[in-house]
């Protein structure tokens, strides 16, 4: 093991330790003592308390002045609140798209990102649709679909510098070559929100895909319309325009939350 990994296995292993630190304190039902975090999260207390501090600075976690016990503190109920306001968002976007469907007359559906990469979750399909059509659980190339194309455009640099390894091999071709070759559509595309292909997958059909992203324009989920005529997916079609607009309905504001609560409302800045 090289001095990198092994880095690397002792960084890992301390999330893994500061997780089970955290998670001890979050399954307590109110502030619980230093000797019971370390009880349950299998540690000494020595240790217990190192990892405790650093999440307090964190604001992960927070000591009471009086007993010196611990509980969870704001950035954490921060990181629960937008965990859930992500899930809800994107429930409220899958049930979103047969209006999407109707108003554009296309079949339609929503992915999200998991181990295999862009995976289907929801899909629309017109009443009088007779085509063929991509099911939920079905996940698509990242460079060969316009869904996969979204995520690459909108992905975090670790994981996009993956998938372009990934594909560079798959082709035979230098990890280089490819990079400069994908990067200014991907930019491209992160500037318009939205990506267009013309796929082999179910030939004659057309692919529009564009993002529903987080406050920090992470994306979360990608909306992909499929139209039989290529005038659909011509630049400023009313397909494309009712797209972005139906995303954007579904993305988180780049302030606060959707719906504001009493929790969110006093740790708001």
């Amino acid at each position: 093991m090289t001095d990198e990994d092994g880095a690397t296995s002792a960084s890992v292993k301390s999330i893994d330790n500061a997780f089970e630190i955290l998670n001890a304190v979050a399954q307590h039902d109110g502030p619980i003592s230093l000797k019971e975090i370390a009880l349950r999260a299998g540690v000494s207390p020595s240790k217990a308390h190192r990892y405790l501090q650093s999440l307090c600075r964190c604001g992960l976690i927070n000591q009471t002045r009086k007993s010196g016990a611990y509980d969870l503190g704001v950035e954490t109920m921060r990181l629960g609140l937008a965990a859930v306001n992500r899930v809800d968002l994107i429930n409220r976007a899958a049930d979103g798209l047969s209006e999407l469907v109707e108003a554009i007359g296309v079949n339609a559906y929503i992915s999200v990102w998991s181990d295999l990469g862009p995976t289907v979750i929801r899909t629309e399909r017109l009443a009088s649709a007779s085509n063929a059509f991509l099911g939920p659980g079905v996940s698509l190339p990242m460079f060969t679909s316009s869904t996969g194309l979204i995520f690459a455009a909108f992905a975090c640099k670790p994981v996009l510098r993956e998938a372009l390894s990934r594909e560079a091999e798959s082709r035979g071709e230098p990890f280089n070559r490819l990079s400069e070759h994908w990067m200014p559509l991907l930019k491209e595309i992160r500037e318009v929100r939205y990506a267009r292909y013309s796929s082999d997958l179910i030939p004659g059909q057309h692919y529009i895909s564009s993002p529903i992203l987080s406050l920090d324009d992470q994306i979360l989920a990608c909306v992909t319309l499929v139209a039989k005529d290529s005038r659909l997916a011509a630049k400023d079609s009313r397909a494309i325009n009712t797209l972005l607009k139906f995303c954007k309905k579904y993305s988180l504001p780049k302030r606060g939350y959707f719906y504001p609560n009493q929790i969110e409302e006093k740790i708001a800045v």
